[in-house]
């Protein structure tokens, strides 16, 4: 009865939905500290179409701008976890709601029920979300720059670094979750499975004043590799992370596939002291000035 409403509801926005629509984007971990900022920036574009699952409605709207009467014309809603959606389930919600893109900002929360008793709930849910996506959909997920790129092309962590990740993967299930969520998209690559993602590898993330936001879209730049140390050298703001998200989801085909696809992006806040790294301008893939 509950995906019989909701499809009944998807089916009536597409009638009333203006021509102007151009993307319509399932967003996951849409309450999230990255997603919530992901959601905001889809809405605010005026061509997009929104459907955000979250265990609770009430705390997403809480989050959003314009939410005050706990409706948004070009968002819809699902209520539930994606960990208990089945991929049947998840077929015909993206399939109704005519997804050209799916965003994933799934994460672990830093408590102990985080940390050790979700399982390897984001691998699981990048696993259903990219066999649920109809053809031509496009998959964008965020991850992290303590993943290495599977091609071995990223520069050599330290021994102690290398030391670090070893034991974090043996102590701390996210770690594990994390590289193997990339190990299914590259996986699938190899094996000719046909779809288009884009993994995200953010720095050390942050949190910027509202009043800094609009200035913060400007400060960031794409990589095609990591560089400097694992621990507090390259931070970015969640913002700006949400930002770019928004735009590869968005953007287009064409663009998208010369630059991102099947790739893994590293995203790093602009520093004010212009480093003179080589490598590093080698690496740079684009700027946000």
């Amino acid at each position: 009865m509950k995906i019989v409403v909701i499809v009944g509801w998807i089916l009536l926005r597409i009638m009333i939905s203006t021509t102007t629509t151009e993307h319509k984007v399932l967003v996951v971990g849409s309450t999230g500290a990255t997603g919530k900022h992901v959601v905001q920036m889809l809405l605010d574009r005026g061509d997009t179409e929104v459907t955000a699952i979250t265990r609770s409605k009430d705390r997403l709207m809480g989050l959003l701008k314009n939410s005050e009467e706990n409706f948004i014309n070009n968002l819809t809603v699902v209520e539930g976890g994606i960990q208990e959606m089945s991929i049947d389930y998840l077929k015909t919600l993206c399939t109704t709601a005519g997804c050209t893109a799916v965003v994933s900002c799934l994460g672990h929360n830093i408590t102990f029920h985080g940390m050790f008793r979700e399982g390897l709930f984001v691998s699981e849910s990048v696993q259903k979300l990219t066999t649920a996506m109809p053809k031509g959909c496009r998959f964008v997920m965020m991850g992290t720059d303590g993943v290495a790129h599977p091609d071995g092309s990223d520069p050599k962590r330290t021994r102690f670094e290398r030391g670090v990740l070893r034991i974090m993967r043996w102590l701390l299930p996210p770690v594990k979750d994390n590289e193997r969520s990339t190990g299914i998209l590259f996986e699938d690559a190899k094996n000719d499975v046909s779809y288009d993602w884009v993994a995200v590898r953010p720095g050390d993330l942050t949190e910027i004043p509202e009043e800094a936001q609009p200035d913060a879209t400007k400060n960031y730049e794409i990589h095609k590799h990591t560089f400097g140390s694992l621990f507090g050298d390259n931070a970015v703001a969640r913002f700006q992370v949400a930002h770019f998200i928004a735009n590869l989801a968005t953007m287009d085909s064409e663009s998208f596939q010369k630059f991102y696809n099947h790739k893994m992006p590293v995203i790093y806040q602009k520093k004010q002291v212009v480093d003179t790294d080589d490598d590093n301008e080698d690496s740079l893939l684009s700027t946000h000035e």
